[in-house]
C-alpha cells in the first residue's frame, strides 16, 4: 500500500528536520522544502501529494499564506495545514479548507490533525 505523501515547508532547519522525522516515523512519505518556489516545483512534480504542511513565515513572493492559496487553487484535493508560532492569521486570509495549527505543537497533536478524516 502506498504511503501518504506530505510536503513539509519550513524555514527553520531544526524544526523542518524534527517535524519530518515525526511524520516519517508515523509512516508518511515526507518531502522537505524551505521555500515556496521549491514547494511549488515539488507539487508540480508530485501532484499525488496529499497534505501540505507549511509555516507562515517561509520565503515566497508573499508568505506561507500565499503558498497555501495558490496550492489550494491549483491542487483542490490537497489538504493544507498552516503552522506558526506567531499570531493566528485573521479568518478569510487563508483558504477556507486549510487548518491553522499553533507552534510549538505536541507531536501527537500534529499527527492527529494530519490523520483526521474530518480534515477537509
Amino acid at each position: 500500500m502506498p504511503r501518504t505523501k506530505i510536503l513539509l515547508v519550513e524555514d527553520e532547519p531544526l524544526v523542518l528536520r524534527n517535524t519530518a522525522d515525526l511524520l516519517i516515523e508515523d509512516g508518511y512519505d515526507v518531502a522537505e522544502c524551505t521555500g515556496c518556489e521549491e514547494a511549488l516545483a515539488r507539487l508540480e512534480a508530485e501532484p499525488d501529494t496529499a497534505v501540505l504542511v507549511t509555516d507562515l513565515n517561509v520565503t515566497c513572493p508573499g508568505d506561507g499564506i500565499a503558498l497555501a492559496r495558490l496550492a489550494a487553487e491549483r491542487w483542490p484535493h490537497l489538504r493544507i495545514v498552516l503552522v506558526s508560532g506567531a499570531l493566528r492569521p485573521p479568518p478569510g486570509t487563508y483558504p477556507e479548507r486549510a487548518i491553522f495549527f499553533t507552534k510549538p505543537y505536541a507531536p501527537g497533536a500534529l499527527l492527529h490533525v494530519v490523520q483526521s478524516p474530518d480534515f477537509a
